[in-house]
C-alpha cells in the first residue's frame, strides 16, 4: 500500500467487513477525476479527438494501466477492412435501359377519322385516355390499350384535360407505342 494511503486507511468509524479494497477507492477517486477532463477542440475527427488518439485505459484487477494506443472502437485505422460502411454499393437493378419517350418522337397516324375515349389521368403535363372502341394496331396491346396524350397536342386553347372526362382525338403510333394528337377536351 502506497506510504501517504497508510495515514488514512483504514476509515474511521467503518466496520471491518463493510471496508473498501485501496484499488476501488482509487479508481473511484481517478473516475471522478476524469469526468471534469473536457473534450479536445476540433471538429472531432482527428488524433486529437475522443478515441482517436492515446486513450488511459483503466482495469478494476491491476489498476491503472497506463496509455493505449486505442483508436475508438474498431482498432481498424485507415489501413483495416471497412465491412458494412458502405463503399462500392454498385448501382443496382434500376429499371433498366429505357426506349425512347416524348412528344417530339417521329409519328405515323394510324386513323384517318377523329376517335373518342375518356380520360383515365392527367399528371401535369401529359396524361391516358382509354378508348371507347379499342385500336387495333400491335401497339395497343403495350399500355393496356391506354393511349398516351401530351400537353402539345391539346388543341382549342387546352392546356389540361379532366379525368373522367370525354375527349376526340386522331391515334398515331412512334416508336414508344400509341398516342392521342389534335385532342378536343370536352
Amino acid at each position: 500500500m502506497a506510504e501517504g494511503l497508510k495515514r488514512f486507511w483504514p476509515p474511521a468509524g467503518l466496520p471491518v467487513a463493510r471496508r473498501p479494497e485501496p484499488t476501488v477507492l482509487l479508481l473511484s477517486a481517478l473516475a471522478a477525476a476524469m469526468a471534469w477532463v473536457q473534450p479536445p477542440a476540433g471538429k472531432g475527427k482527428g488524433k486529437d479527438s475522443w478515441g482517436g488518439g492515446k486513450a488511459l485505459a483503466i482495469s478494476c484487477v491491476g489498476g491503472a494501466t497506463g496509455y493505449g494506443g486505442g483508436k475508438g472502437w474498431s482498432d481498424k485505422g485507415k489501413g483495416g477492412k471497412d465491412y458494412g460502411k458502405g463503399k462500392d454499393k454498385g448501382k443496382g437493378k434500376g429499371k433498366g435501359k429505357r426506349g425512347p419517350s416524348g412528344p417530339t418522337l417521329p409519328r405515323q397516324r394510324v386513323t384517318t377519322e377523329p376517335v373518342t375515349g375518356e380520360v383515365l389521368e392527367w399528371k401535369g403535363k401529359y396524361g391516358w385516355i382509354q378508348p371507347t372502341v379499342p385500336v387495333e394496331h400491335e401497339a395497343a396491346a403495350k399500355r393496356n390499350g391506354n393511349i398516351y396524350v401530351s400537353m402539345s397536342d391539346l388543341v382549342g386553347g387546352l392546356t389540361a384535360l379532366t379525368p373522367g372526362s370525354l375527349c376526340q382525338f386522331h391515334v398515331f403510333s412512334d416508336p414508344s407505342g400509341l398516342g392521342a394528337e389534335e385532342c378536343l377536351g370536352s
